[in-house]
């Protein structure tokens, strides 16, 4: 398995040696599967959105079933576990407490996904209906998410002001929710009024009051 030190698909897609033209069909491609879906979006479109001819795509790529695959294969292969895995050393490294860990989380995760957003949508409507693909995204993350949740409960063990009655499992269940939700507002939902540090703060304010007593 191949391992980056990647940030994002995009810096993926910059620093990954291929002709521009693919470059900019895959950015393209990202973009409008992103914004309207894999069956909603044709070839033609794509062309257009990187002003490039349809034959130009098809030269890089033999179909759009090929064109999604190529997305899909470094998210799986290269980046996805490679994001997992910094991840999890950087909870394990800048948490100490149980209000540092939701801290720590809520915003790393919520920056990580504004960055990713695009691919993360793309991902997830794939998953929704690709049980191998399902399967392997499963088997990255989950080892991942069960060593943070048991780092989760040592910790709010170790807090009187915790209560009894959350569990590490239902404390992340509310942090997925709360990310979920602030993402599909700020994307789906677009303001000018919006905030991402203020959205940060309101995020883990509600997840530490959760949680203590």
């Amino acid at each position: 398995m191949e391992q980056s030190n990647y940030t994002s698909f995009n810096d993926w897609l910059e620093n990954s040696k291929m002709p521009n033209g693919k470059r900019q069909v895959l950015k393209s491609a990202v973009k409008l599967f992103s914004q309207n879906g894999y069956q909603s979006t044709s070839t033609s479109s794509i062309a257009k959105d990187c002003m490039l001819s349809e034959a130009t795509v098809f030269k890089h790529f033999k179909n759009k079933k090929e064109l999604l695959d190529t997305i899909i294969t470094p998210v799986v292969n290269t980046l996805a576990p490679s994001f997992s895995e910094q991840f999890v050393e950087s909870v394990s490294h800048h948490t100490l407490k149980i209000d540092e860990m939701i801290e720590y989380i809520i915003t790393d995760r919520f920056h990580f996904i504004e960055e990713n957003h695009q691919i993360i949508s793309i991902m997830v409507s794939q998953l929704l209906i690709d049980d191998k693909l399902r399967d392997q995204i499963e088997e990255i993350m989950l080892p991942k998410l069960s060593f943070i949740i048991e780092k989760a409960n040592d910790l709010m063990k170790q807090d009187d002001s915790v209560a009894d009655v959350i569990s590490a499992e239902e404390l992340f269940r509310i942090i997925s929710g709360q990310l979920l939700v602030s993402t599909v507002i700020e994307f789906k939902f677009p303001s000018d009024n919006w905030d991402t540090e203020k959205q940060i703060q309101s995020m883990i304010k509600i997840c530490k009051k959760v949680i203590h007593k």
